[in-house]
């Protein structure tokens, strides 16, 4: 993403300056060191490292000693093997990127390898034995070297054993030796996949655990002075300490509502960080809607004299079991927003019931300067603000509607937009009862 600053500098002359932005997604599904294998995505080398399987299951199918199944069985579980495999190229990447995606594959592959086996009918015990000691070990050999060594070891003295015990050799039991090595690959591939994405899924917890305390350590360090200096000025502005000027009462007013600002950067922050560690934890309770609107009326005062608070709240809300804590932060970030950006006029927030019951609605609708219609879908993701020069005119750093919709959706409701430009804004919160 690219954004564009106008420097002005002092002889009135104008100089272009873009900005590039990259997106870091803070827990990525998979590690960038496993989201590729052989030089190819993770998706594909899924599906080339499979093929082999496939093949050899065929040849198994299409050659059998017995007559154990029929034959028309026979060509329609290859079918269905084969395009097993074709289907995986139109899954979405991202599926390929948990290790628990694998599970039901790799077990529905041992199922029919062993099926395969069982049709052909050309295998003795010790090729069972051997088959199952492979996968055995290629699931418990934690060394990559020395699992590849293994895969190559594992065929060679089978084929030692095997044209020395027997006299006359059937043609299917050339296919034993890559089989084996097919197996072990296939297997060794999957075990050092899912390992590695533990690992590295231990290694993230470690360093949000880390983060989260630092975190923790920078709130309190910033929120210490921060209440010192609101307190201290508080305490001026209410002529504690003697009378103030009008111009002195103006100035404490702008500390407060600075101390204020930065306050709710920190709380934003650490919303986010909590959000991004997998840390939101819901504590449900009956909340009475009416009259928990009617406290949250209370704590909600406009900055500007120039904008109006309006609440319609009826009597008789249904209850709803929900988190209070974040429910309050989402009206929070709704209301405040809407004040924000609405220099002049007002702001409603309206309650009623939805559908006989099932749900309520929630709508703050400010008269402020709107949000385009391209910019709809951006306004819910991190530090986004429908224009860059917005930050330095409203502040803010872009988080307050993410954390909105985040909060919004674990608590099992749906949160919504309407806008103009120039003609103000309806947020829709939908929770259901």
């Amino acid at each position: 993403m690219q954004y564009t600053t106008i420097l002005l500098h002092a002889d009135g002359t104008e100089v272009l300056k873009v900005a590039t932005v990259q997106r870091i997604n803070v827990l990525p599904f998979t590690s960038p060191n496993v989201a590729q294998r052989f030089g190819f995505p993770l998706k594909l080398s899924v599906i080339l490292i499979r093929w082999p399987v496939v093949i050899i299951c065929t040849y198994l199918l299409l050659y059998p000693s017995l007559d154990l199944v029929p034959v028309w069985f026979s060509y329609g579980a290859i079918l269905i093997y084969i395009a097993s495999n074709v289907g995986l190229y139109f899954l979405p990447e991202d599926r390929f990127a948990s290790w628990s995606f694998y599970y039901p594959l790799v077990i529905a592959d041992t199922i029919v390898l062993t099926l395969s086996l069982v049709v052909n009918g050309y295998s003795e015990t010790e090729f069972y034995l051997t088959f199952f000691v492979v996968i055995l070990g290629s699931c418990i050999i934690e060394d990559a070297k020395i699992r590849t060594l293994v895969s190559i070891a594992a065929p060679l003295f089978y084929s030692i054993t095997l044209f020395t015990s027997i006299a006359e050799v059937h043609p299917s039991v050339f296919l034993r030796l890559p089989f084996l090595f097919v197996v072990s690959l296939y297997y060794g591939y999957f075990t050092q996949f899912i390992r590695m994405e533990k690992a590295f899924a231990r290694e993230e917890e470690i360093r949000n655990r880390g983060r989260r305390e630092i975190l923790n350590i920078v709130s309190h360090e910033f929120r210490t002075p921060l209440n010192v200096i609101a307190g201290y000025a508080q305490a001026l502005r209410r002529k504690t300490w003697g009378e103030v000027t009008t111009e002195q009462s103006e100035a404490l007013g702008k500390i407060l509502q600075e101390s204020d600002n930065l306050t709710g950067i920190v709380n934003e922050v650490l919303d986010v960080t909590r959000i991004e560690a997998g840390d939101l934890i819901l504590q449900r309770e009956k909340v009475a809607l009416s009259d928990y609107l009617r406290e949250i009326e209370k704590e909600s005062t406009p900055l500007q004299k120039s904008v109006s608070l309006n609440w319609a709240i009826p009597d008789g809300l249904p209850d709803i079991s929900t988190d209070r804590g974040k429910l309050t932060i989402v009206l929070q970030h709704l209301i405040n927003n809407a004040l924000k950006f609405t220099e002049k006029g007002e702001v409603w927030v309206t309650a009623r019931e939805v559908g006989s019951r099932q749900s309520v609605e929630i709508e703050v609708k400010d008269t402020g300067i709107g949000i385009p219609r391209e910019a709809l879908d951006l306004i819910f993701e991190k530090f986004q603000q429908v224009d860059p020069s917005s930050t330095r005119a409203y502040g803010g750093m872009g988080l307050g509607l993410y954390i909105a919709k985040v909060f919004t959706d674990s608590l099992g409701g749906r949160l919504k937009v309407e806008s103009e430009p120039n003609r103000g804004s309806t947020f829709t919160l939908s929770l259901p009862v």
